[in-house]
């Protein structure tokens, strides 16, 4: 993967927390994708996806005014853009 393409999907995993005052990420996917094909970092954000959900699920049956839920809701849209932009990084690479 380009650097560029990189940059975006790890832009999808980081995120400001309120007032600015921290940056916090979910994982450094750059290193990922250096180490790994696209395929088994996509694999593996797959299942960080569906770990979150059952977390989700859990605080949801628990308390429905629970903060964390945001933060998951969030994590997981996150992660699937992340996916999203990985793959359509390989669709795009193969009709080129």
């Amino acid at each position: 993967m380009t650097k560029r393409a990189i940059n975006d999907v790890q832009a999808f995993l980081t995120f400001v927390e309120s007032g600015g005052d921290r940056v916090y990420e979910i994982l450094n996917v750059g290193l990922l994708l250096r180490r790994h094909p696209p395929e088994a970092v996509v694999s593996f954000l797959q299942e960080l996806h569906k770990d979150y959900g059952k977390e989700l699920s859990k605080l949801i049956q628990e308390d429905k005014t629970n903060s964390m839920i945001n933060e998951l809701v969030a994590k997981r849209f996150r992660i699937k853009m992340a996916i999203n932009t990985i793959r359509n990084y390989g669709k795009d690479k193969e009709a080129a």
